[in-house]
């Protein structure tokens, strides 16, 4: 049975007794999945928890539910990828990225400015955030990856320690082979670049402060694309 989940960093619960006040959640349970009193469900929080509920009102401004067991998950991560993903031109595919980055197990996303990225803002920062939790929900994650602001590309490289620049002119090393490295650090920032891929000179740069660089192989693939082939090496393993 595929019980529906949500996410609640800050529980209410008194003598064994939820109470929901998210509109968004109210919606989804209410609008969208029309449950009703004795509709189970699922509800986690950042402290790696989760628990059995069953529901026995639902409002337009509040839900009321028994809370039953705790489920036992270990879906996280052993280690922590922050990813900075060049902004697309279209906000549609950095949507998409972090749907699938939260999906595949990143712990961080940074959406990243470079030289030749177009688009320098992201409107609506709020939906952003949620889409990370909405997609931690579906894949029962128990931690929301951080979506965080814009940030350049120069000013992280130069603080980011383990960084890895995907670079489709390097034809030595693959991002697989860094793995074992990678593994043992437990942490690893990944840069992927715009449409237009990175400038020589920003590769300079990144080279300069230590910086590593790896190919995705012998075709040019899409910076979303991109993006969700280098956390699949590392995570999906």
């Amino acid at each position: 049975m595929n019980t529906h989940r949500f996410y609640i960093p800050q529980p209410d619960i008194k003598d064994g007794i939820l109470e929901i006040s998210d509109s968004r959640i109210l919606h989804q349970m209410g609008k969208v999945l029309r449950m009703k009193t004795g509709s189970k469900f699922t509800f986690f929080n950042e402290l790696e928890r989760e628990w059995m509920a069953e529901v026995l009102e639902i409002g337009r401004r509040t839900a009321i539910a028994n809370v039953k067991d705790v489920v036992q998950r270990d879906t996280e991560p052993k280690m922590d990828i922050h990813l900075y993903q060049a902004i697309p031109k279209k906000t549609a595919l950095f949507e998409l990225v972090i749907q699938k980055a939260t999906e595949i197990g990143v712990s961080h996303i940074y959406p990243l400015i470079t030289k030749r990225t177009e688009k320098r803002r992201l409107t609506k920062f709020e939906r952003l955030q949620t889409i990370a939790i909405e997609a931690t929900e579906q894949c029962r994650r128990l931690s929301v990856p951080t979506v965080h602001h814009p940030v350049d590309f120069n000013d992280t490289i130069k603080k980011a320690k383990e960084a890895y620049v995907a670079y489709e002119y390097e034809t030595s090393k693959t991002l697989d082979q860094y793995y074992p490295e990678i593994k043992k650090q437990k942490e690893a920032h990944i840069f992927i670049g715009p449409e237009g891929g990175f400038d020589q000179k920003e590769i300079d740069f990144a080279l300069r402060h230590k910086a590593k660089l790896f190919t995705l192989g012998p075709r040019i693939l899409r910076t979303e694309t991109a993006s969700i082939a280098s956390l699949s090496l590392i995570l999906l393993r």
